[in-house]
């Protein structure tokens, strides 16, 4: 029921996509998953895993790394849109603590955004 209220609260967030640029988009998508994976993964989730079990720290950088996509709108779409970016990143951690490899993380989170993006193009 919230679907187009959902497209565009995700369009709002990443108004930095131009979709009529593929190449352009693909390199943005690029970009934005290996700049997030080594600050959140390689470098704070990291930090947080040396004082706390990995668990918890997984929890709180993933939280963290959830609230840093917030974007107002309709507190439904909000909330909706932050479990669905908390999962993610819960996967994209998993992903780093099992390989300690940021790229492979990166080409996990790339692929979610660039499947995310391609699925709201066709929507």
């Amino acid at each position: 029921l919230f679907v187009p209220d959902f497209i565009k609260h995700l369009t709002a967030r990443t108004d930095f996509l131009e979709f009529n640029m593929i190449p352009v988009l693909i390199i943005e998508l690029i970009i934005a998953a290996l700049g997030e994976e080594i600050a959140w993964r390689a470098f704070f989730q990291k930090k947080i895993s040396k004082i706390l079990p990995f668990v918890p720290a997984l929890i709180i950088s993933s939280a963290l790394f959830s609230i840093c996509h917030f974007n107002q709108g309709n507190s439904i779409v909000v909330i909706y849109d932050l479990l669905f970016v908390f999962i993610n990143a819960i996967f994209y951690g998993i992903i780093f603590k099992k390989t300690d490899n940021a790229f492979i993380s990166t080409i996990a989170h790339f692929l979610a955004n660039l499947f995310g993006t391609v699925a709201i193009m066709f929507l």
